[in-house]
């Protein structure tokens, strides 16, 4: 991807000065606790409006590819649900994972407003997955793994649940690609510094510790791929991409 080769002027404008604060979180650092505290604000008016529902719906496409009659749902990082849209087949468990109890609340309303039933809620703390080994046949994970610091780990524990032949699918954004990070830089640092009293470059490293060439090579390492699907522009690489969805398979 084009971001190893910009001048850093440059890439520290679409992907955060990642030289000066790293890609790990610090929780007591100040404008990581605003962010924060402006989180769901942010989430609901940028990520879930105008372009960033747009993007999002790019990825949820991939559930037309999916059969979840009768299976043993895992979605990580679940947020409002809104990919059902694509999917009329319903699972006979679904388990549903986040840090935010306040999220797994709003997950399992949404849920039971699409009619499914045997919802259970995990709450979790770090890489872990507290479900036994081989219990799971479908994961879903939709713009959840760019935000994961250690991502090769958090990724076996996905290999772990899943049963012999399972699935993963879903979706991350085109992180480190130059249409992402230009995108970025016109719509949501854009909105922070308007709005929000915190700086932004820096929560930008820690929020997506991930570029979208570093999960794939994780993913193509650990599972076998099945579907991999840009948009809005399929056939162009990620640097002129929003929205990458895949599907693979234990």
């Amino acid at each position: 991807m084009l971001y190893k080769y910009i001048p850093y002027s440059l890439f520290k404008r679409f992907f955060g000065d990642r030289k000066k604060y790293g890609s790990k979180i610090c929780p007591e650092d100040e404008d990581y606790k605003k962010w924060q505290k402006n989180y769901v604000k942010f989430y609901t008016e940028v990520q879930k409006g105008s372009i960033g529902k747009i993007v999002n719906h790019y990825g949820f496409r991939i559930m037309k590819h999916l059969d979840l009659s009768g299976n043993n749902i895992l979605e990580l990082g679940p947020g409002v649900i809104e990919h059902l849209d694509y999917n009329i087949t319903r699972p006979a468990q679904y388990y549903i994972a986040d840090t935010s109890s306040y999220f797994l609340d709003i997950s399992e309303k949404k849920l039971n407003s699409y009619g499914v039933s045997n919802i259970h809620k995990i709450l979790i703390t770090d890489e872990s997955i507290p479900l036994p080994s081989k219990t799971i046949d479908i994961v879903l994970s939709f713009h959840q793994l760019e935000h994961i610091y250690q991502l090769p780990e958090y990724v076996k524990e996905i290999k772990r649940v899943l049963k012999p032949g399972g699935l993963l699918a879903g979706a991350v954004p085109c992180e480190g690609g130059l249409a992402w990070g230009f995108g970025r830089f016109l719509v949501s640092r854009r909105y922070v510094f308007r709005n929000m009293n915190f700086n932004y470059d820096k929560i930008i490293c820690w929020e997506h510790p991930n570029f979208l060439d570093s999960i794939k090579h994780v993913l193509d390492d650990t599972f076998t791929p099945i579907l991999s699907i840009k948009k809005p522009f399929r056939f162009l690489p990620a640097d002129f991409n929003l929205s990458w969805a895949f599907l693979y398979r234990k």
